[in-house]
């Protein structure tokens, strides 16, 4: 039996390729349902961020989270519901915060979830997942601006509290 050259064993697995497999085309294709007025200018600080998605949050019986897709001059694009848990928890995809982000052309997210308990104070998977949102970000060149946890009268800005530290 006649040994093959390397050239001719790769001719022969580009004409045969083994396994064969059927592989998916995708088209993605972002759709805006509904535009809403949210103020004359961008917000500057976390209170003004809270007062633009306090209503959001306002009957809200579980723990959701929400990412603000924002431009490079920090003005909201584009607002979704990234994550839904329940009374106590709620477990955040990284990857769908920046799907999102990404679909918007976003240079920047601020994300947004709440406690029913009413009470927000960051807990210690709130700062794992911050850390995961923020390194994810770095990597994509999409900046997590700040992670705000909402009470019931009150709010815990990460970035107010210098707790966005990842590096």
């Amino acid at each position: 039996m006649q040994k093959m050259t390397s050239k001719e064993q790769l001719e022969g697995i580009i004409r045969r390729p083994i396994p064969r497999k059927r592989v998916g085309i995708v088209h993605l294709k972002m759709v805006k349902e509904e535009k809403t007025l949210y103020g004359m200018r961008r917000f500057g600080n976390a209170k003004e961020a809270v007062e633009m998605v306090r209503p959001l949050f306002q009957y809200m019986d579980r723990e959701i989270m929400l990412a603000f897709s924002l431009d490079s001059k920090l003005q909201p694009m584009a607002v979704e519901i990234v994550a839904v848990g329940g009374v106590d928890s709620c477990i955040v995809d990284v990857k769908n915060i920046f799907k999102h982000a990404i679909l918007n052309n976003a240079s920047n997210i601020i994300i947004f979830h709440n406690h029913p308990s009413g009470v927000p104070e960051t807990s210690r998977e709130d700062k794992k997942v911050t850390m995961q949102i923020g390194e994810a970000g770095e990597l994509l060149g999409i900046k997590l601006i700040d992670h705000i946890i909402l009470g019931d009268d009150d709010y815990h800005s990460m970035r107010e509290h210098d707790e966005l530290d990842w590096k």
